[in-house]
């Protein structure tokens, strides 16, 4: 579930966006993510949801790209090695359940977050943001500690989720 700030940096994304341009949600999407991207979009930008193994009916480039949370390391080193290659150099990428599940994150970190080719630009809680760039070696040491700095946020977010369980649990 989206946050009101996350649909609203969603829909601040679709508000700039010229057309003609793409938008693409893949993954778990969360329910509300393509209405906020198509709310302030203007006429002339595409917004389509494809399954995680739908790459191969895309064809052309895609200005942002949504991905929702994977439930399983596997998938998501899988969605982040396959989808991100088709973004234009200057779109964003945004990754929902960002730094919020172990799976997830040390998937992220690996692929996209190792890259040279994103910029973190930053997040609202789950819903990580990132630029296609081509950084050199100090930004992408820049870059690292930017996002190594989320760590702790992902940290309190697993206390929590365990504390949560061990209530629900007792009840």
């Amino acid at each position: 579930m989206l946050t009101n700030a996350q649909a609203e940096r969603l829909r601040a994304c679709a508000r700039v966006l010229k057309a003609p341009a793409r938008v693409v949600l893949t993954g778990d999407v969360a329910p509300g993510a393509a209405q906020a991207l198509r709310a302030d979009a203007v006429p002339g930008v595409e917004v389509i949801e494809l399954g995680p193994d739908e790459i191969a009916r895309l064809d052309g480039p895609i200005d942002v790209l949504f991905i929702g949370p994977a439930r399983r390391f596997s998938l998501a080193v899988d969605a982040f090695e396959r989808w991100p290659g088709h973004v234009v150099p200057g779109g964003t990428l945004f990754i929902h359940g960002a730094f919020s599940t172990p799976p997830l994150t040390a998937a992220l970190l690996r692929t996209v977050g190792a890259s040279r080719a994103w910029r973190y630009f930053g997040r609202e809680g789950a819903l990580a943001e990132y630029f296609r760039a081509d950084l050199s070696h100090g930004e992408r040491v820049l870059d690292a500690i930017a996002q190594v700095a989320q760590l702790p946020w992902f940290a309190r977010q697993l206390v929590r989720r365990r504390i949560r369980a061990r209530r629900v649990r007792s009840d």
